[in-house]
């Protein structure tokens, strides 16, 4: 029985598929070569882009090469584009192998690796006859004898662009940016600092084309393009300027000074490019011309013709137009008349290039193949599953034999003889051909022709339409011959990294992927991998029983059988997702937008918006709010939600950036699980969220257990960040703020009871504290605009909760601690707030902590200060009582006396009253407590139970007090000093009033001004 056959060495896979048709052995090139029609046209128009669909013409190879060669044409010029790995190397390849330097023909290769521009010229020189080669040959070796190092040649190259700029003129005569770049560019590449910074390094563009000209090329730096300088080779910084010469500075300048100036610079230097490559050569462009003249000539002496073959035309950069020009020349019909013979041309070349070719030469080409067009077409206009498979199976079979093998067979095979194949010499062979499929007796094994079919159109990563060679033989055929070889010798074939590396799971809907894991977790990736890789219906079946036993892969319990599918489809869309539509109903864009983001996509924004908003109402809804004693409202709702509907739902992978600010995060992953249950959250919503549709049970399953993960995850989260810690607890912090503040306001007294502090807490608060130092008046501002947002947070975690939601009555469980902490600590704030942590709580947590032992102080040292005033201006008994009798006994002794006092009694009288209103005795009672202990903090009720209304009192007092004494003594001054006895002892009595409400009065004075401060 065929288990986890292998019958091949995986380490000669490489040896035998080498997707650079030049470096193929002949012998192993006519092993694996396919014949594929190719797609011929004559040249339409005046260029290339005239070229219609309707002007090509199917033609075989064979059919192609007889028509090239035709004895009518003087002359024939085969252009052969393509992209790159398109088969252009390997259709010039093919045609090398049936045309032979013999009697009539001198046939010329210009590889496309393994050689040089100057061994390129050296070789046509050597076409010529000794005597002939002598004058080129003293051109050729202007170039030096190769003891130049590569630095040396590079400065060269620099050099001359430098030179052929400033040989150049202007491309109209109106452009004056192109006059002044053709003037200062030059200085650019002669400058030292610029050329040893940009222009000499490694990896530049100087460094690329010298080794172009000079050095022997390999296969991983095969010229595929024409080398040129781009944007990026003139990137000039600051320091550029600052080192360069000044000539160099203006340069700077000007291909700095406008966007547009780059480009032009580049378009400018690009154009000398090829004139600059000729001279380091030391071979211009017309020694080129004058070369194949004198070649052709002598050929048409000898009564031959000269046949060219260009692997690829990049590789001739810097002569490539000369010889363009020059193998576009017509030799002799037959008459004589040029004196030259005739000229066949084939290029590979890049459609790109081909493009910009003169208009002359264009209309000289004889001959225009499409390689993008011809790869994989036989016998029809688009690729076909046979026609890959044909190509496959002769390297597989290829890669069976070994080089050895095939060197033998191919010294003895005739033309157009096929390889032997290896299976016939296999025990499996019958059941294995059966079972994977054959082409010319090549097993396919271990593809199918489906499965090469399907994995080809995986590797067109760009969806271009079309069968790329190279990109089959490196990307599928060695990856599965060589890299996963060891799977299917372990009978873990196909592996799902082997799916990955082709695009992963395309067909098969997440239902499906979930149903197969639900099956058999273990090999349900297999699974998945041998449907998309070898069915790519998209269905859940089971396929030929016998490719189920070579991979060693038990059967899907419960699948259908499959149903053989037609794999031919039009070239312009070869997807395996079109080769057999699926039974189903259509996956409407929302679908199809997860399924591309479970796949490995992003995920759209729109579609992520409507999940966000979906998600975030189910996961609010399945968490227990009552049960982790947390407020919904709080939490998920109100204005500063901690769990935020649009930052707190983030997708991965999606195509929107991910907030760093959310407090709580839900990232919601991609797996098939996920995606079906989202699939039908999205269904449901479309139908009032009725979860009725094909499938929907199983959605439904999927999504209940999604959300019941993800409220698990957010409240982790949100209890991760509330949980109490040693140094600190939110609900907690907020209920020592809102208790401090109420402090400073007035509202607690100094043997409050935790139940006072509590209501204090969460009661009103005055606009103004009766503080009179700044700072805690400042303190108590911050706490006062934070006040609302401080009582959210502690009801949110203190509340008795219903719903989620908190209720009228505060937890007194939850409260009472806290509470109890602030009176211990009389007042200090000594919880830590977790570094980093930046939210309000903790920002003003950190703030009123760290402020409110020297705004205390401040406020401590004032009131210190007014009492030890107030003693000394009054003495230790002084009372309101004692200083309104004072000034009412002299407000009364001035009235007996009969002094009017201009009307300054009648207002000492109303601050008197007013004075006898205030607890000014409590003032002062409570400026003595202070006195009681050093800790400021430890005394804040008292700042905010101060009378400051005593002071404005006491101020009013003294100005009245002030006003009166001095109306007063100009009443008795006015008397003079003759006045009778009566009147000079009340002066005298006034005057021991006057004494003893000095230190009243100037007391007073010093209360207002600090009570104004």
């Amino acid at each position: 029985m065929m288990r986890n056959h292998l019958c091949w060495d995986p380490a000669g896979v490489r040896q035998v598929i080498n997707p650079f048709a030049e470096h193929i052995p002949d012998s192993l090139f006519h092993a694996v070569h396919s014949d594929w029609d190719l797609q011929v046209t004559p040249p339409v128009g005046q260029r290339y882009q005239d070229v219609t669909s309707a002007a090509w013409t199917q033609m075989t190879p064979s059919e192609f090469l007889s028509d090239f060669l035709r004895q009518d044409r003087p002359h024939a010029l085969a252009a052969v584009l393509g992209d790159t790995g398109s088969g252009k190397s390997h259709l010039i390849h093919w045609m090398r192998l049936h045309l032979r330097d013999d009697d009539k023909r001198v046939v010329l290769v210009v590889r496309k690796s393994g050689t040089s521009l100057r061994a390129i010229v050296r070789d046509i020189i050597d076409k010529l006859p000794i005597d002939q080669q002598q004058s080129f040959l003293e051109t050729f070796n202007a170039a030096g004898d190769g003891t130049m190092t590569p630095e040396g040649r590079r400065r060269e190259l620099l050099h001359h662009l430098g030179q052929a700029i400033r040989e150049d003129k202007p491309a109209a005569d109106t452009d004056e940016l192109e006059e002044a770049l053709i003037e200062v560019l030059p200085n650019l590449f002669q400058d030292p600092y610029m050329q040893k910074e940009h222009f000499l390094r490694d990896g530049r563009v100087a460094a690329e084309i010298v080794d172009h000209i000079f050095e022997q090329s390999h296969a991983n730096d095969r010229p595929d393009r024409r080398r040129l300088f781009s944007t990026d080779d003139l990137v000039l910084g600051g320091q550029d300027y600052l080192n360069a010469t000044k000539l160099a500075q203006h340069a700077i300048q000007l291909v700095e000074a406008d966007p547009a100036n780059l480009p032009a610079a580049i378009t400018v230097i690009n154009r000398n490019l090829d004139k600059a490559v000729a001279r380091t050569l030391s071979f211009s462009g017309d020694r080129v011309e004058e070369l194949m003249v004198r070649l052709r000539r002598h050929l048409r002496t000898q009564g031959r013709e000269l046949v060219m073959l260009v692997e690829e035309f990049a590789r001739l950069q810097g002569i490539d137009r000369a010889l363009l020009q020059a193998i576009t020349t017509q030799g002799d019909s037959g008459q004589g008349e040029t004196g030259l013979c005739r000229m066949r041309t084939a290029i590979a070349v890049t459609p790109g290039f081909f493009e910009s070719v003169e208009d002359t030469a264009y209309r000289r080409t004889s001959h225009i193949v499409d390689m993008n067009r011809s790869a994989g077409h036989a016998h029809g206009k688009s690729p076909t599953s046979a026609s890959l498979a044909s190509f496959s199976a002769r390297y597989l079979n290829a890669v069976r034999l070994g080089r050895e093998s095939i060197e033998r067979w191919s010294s003895t095979a005739e033309p157009g003889q096929l390889a032997p194949s290896r299976c016939s010499q296999c025990s499996f062979e019958i059941t294995c051909h059966e079972t994977f499929g054959a082409v010319d007796g090549y097993g396919l094994y271990p593809f199918t022709e489906r499965a090469l079919w399907i994995g080809a159109g995986r590797i067109d990563r760009a969806q271009t339409g079309r069968l790329n060679p190279r990109t089959v033989q490196n990307d599928l055929l060695v990856e599965v011959m060589d890299t996963f070889s060891s799977s299917i010798a372990a009978g873990e074939y196909p592996p799902p990294r082997l799916l990955e590396k082709l695009g992963g799971v395309k067909q098969l809907p997440l239902a499906a992927e979930t149903d197969l894991k639900r099956l058999s977790p273990h090999i349900a990736d297999r699974w998945m991998s041998l449907l998309e890789l070898y069915d790519g219906t998209g269905k859940v079946v089971n396929l030929a029983e016998q490719l189920y036993e070579s991979f060693t892969i038990p059967k899907i319990p419960d699948a259908g059988a499959g149903e053989p599918a037609n794999l031919d489809f039009p070239a312009s869309s070869p997807t395996p997702q079109q080769e057999t539509p699926v039974a189903q109903p259509a996956a409407s864009a929302d679908d199809l937008a997860i399924q591309t983001w479970i796949r490995g996509g992003g995920l759209d924004a729109t579609v992520a918006q409507k999940l966000r908003e979906l998600v975030y109402a189910a996961v609010v809804e399945a968490i227990d709010w009552d049960m982790l004693g947390l407020s919904r409202t709080f939490f998920a709702g109100g204005t500063k939600p901690v769990f935020k509907q649009g930052i707190g739902i983030s997708f991965v992978r999606q195509n929107t950036q991910i907030s760093k600010y959310a407090k709580v995060r839900l990232e919601i992953d991609a797996n098939p699980k996920v995606g079906q249950a989202l699939q039908g959250l999205l269904r449901a919503s479309k139908n009032g969220f009725r979860w009725q549709f094909d499938g929907a049970d199983r959605a439904l399953i999927a999504f209940l257990d999604c959300v019941e993960h993800w409220s698990e995850q957010v409240a982790q989260q949100i209890q991760l960040l509330i949980a109490p810690s040693a140094t600190w607890s939110h609900g907690s912090a907020a209920l020592h703020l809102l208790g401090v503040g109420a402090a400073i306001g007035g509202r607690v007294k100094g043997d409050a009871t935790t139940a006072d502090l509590i209501e204090a807490a969460f009661g009103n608060w005055p606009e103004e504290p009766a503080a009179a130092s700044s700072q805690l008046r400042s303190l108590y501002k911050k706490l006062q605009r934070d006040r609302e947002e401080l009582i959210e947070i502690a009801r949110a975690q203190t509340s008795s909760l219903k719903g989620g939601r908190p209720g009228a009555m505060l937890d007194p469980r939850r409260v009472r601690g806290p509470m109890r902490q602030l009176s211990r600590e009389k007042w200090h704030l000594s919880m830590t707030p977790p570094e980093g942590d930046s939210d309000m709580l903790a920002k003003l947590y950190r703030e009123v902590g760290g402020l409110l032992p020297e705004a205390a102080a401040a406020e401590r040292s004032k009131r210190l200060e007014w009492l030890d005033e107030m003693l000394t201006a009054f003495g230790a008994d002084a009372t309101r009582a004692s200083i309104v009798a004072t000034l009412g006994n002299a407000r009364q002794a001035a009235l007996d006396a009969g002094i009017s006092a201009q009307n300054s009694s009648r207002q000492l009288q109303d601050a008197l009253e007013a004075f006898q209103s205030v607890l000014f005795d409590a003032t002062v009672n409570a400026a003595r407590t202070l006195l009681e202990t050093e800790d400021a903090v430890a005394s804040l009720p008292e700042y905010g139970r101060g009378r400051a209304n005593a002071v404005a009192a006491g101020t009013a007092l003294r100005v009245a007090a002030e006003r009166f004494l001095d109306a007063v003594e100009s009443d008795l001054q006015a008397f003079g000093t003759d006045q009778d006895a009566s009147t000079g002892g009340l002066a005298g009595h006034l005057a021991s009033i006057d004494k003893s409400l000095a230190s009243i009065v100037d007391d007073l004075a010093a209360m207002e001004a600090r009570n104004a401060a």
